[in-house]
């Protein structure tokens, strides 16, 4: 993180970034929810990193990804910009950024229980889907490498009839928002493979 760039918190209600104005104008602050302090500061790290290696213009209600999940940036009447993220179903947007923790720490867990370091999809890559992943019928997903704009994830159901034709290509947030019980492994890097089978779910390397 730059040097000249703090970060506080603010009565125990907000982690603000300290000297991100001649940036962009502003400082941004996110609400402290149901996790530790240093898990919103790590979120406010990530967006002061993103904005000092990017220099990006910010606006009201620019969308950003933060690792697997979606953030807002939406101005305050104090001329912050406050975080929101993305509802768990895709109905909107809250204050907070409880949500993006808990995947992130999730999608985490799951590849460091397998000796793994995460790779997180973002929201405009793109899956490749059969039949019924959004009827929420159990998935066999297969990571392959692939280029940036795909995540690399094959997640096929019993309803796939083995024709190549029949899979549909669709942005990772329609899987995110339809299946948040697969969330979780999608960070797992490529070369993987997880099978869901009665909703228990076993991991494998891809043979």
């Amino acid at each position: 993180m730059n040097k000249e760039i703090g970060i506080n918190i603010n009565n125990n209600i907000y982690v603000v970034s300290k000297g991100l104005t001649s940036y962009i104008g502003k400082e941004v602050r996110v609400l402290k929810g149901i996790n530790q302090v240093e898990d919103y500061v790590h979120v406010i790290k990530y967006i002061i990193d993103y904005i000092v290696e990017n220099k990006p213009t910010i606006s009201e209600n620019q969308n950003i990804g933060y690792y697997s999940w979606l953030l807002q940036f939406r101005l305050d009447e104090q001329n912050y910009y406050d975080l929101y993220e993305a509802n768990s179903d895709g109905s909107g947007f809250n204050k907070g950024c409880d949500t993006a923790i808990s995947i992130v720490r999730q999608q985490e867990e799951i590849c460091w229980q397998q000796n793994l370091i995460p790779l997180f999809p973002d929201f405009n890559q793109s899956v490749v889907i059969s039949d019924g992943v959004y009827e929420g019928k159990d998935i066999e997903g297969i990571r392959y490498d692939s280029p940036q704009d795909e995540s690399g994830w094959y997640l096929i159901t019993d309803d796939y009839n083995d024709d190549i034709k029949s899979l549909k290509m669709v942005h990772f947030y329609h899987v995110a928002f339809s299946r948040p019980d697969i969330l979780k492994y999608l960070a797992l890097p490529f070369g993987r493979r997880f099978l869901m089978e009665n909703g228990n779910v076993k991991i494998y390397k891809d043979e």
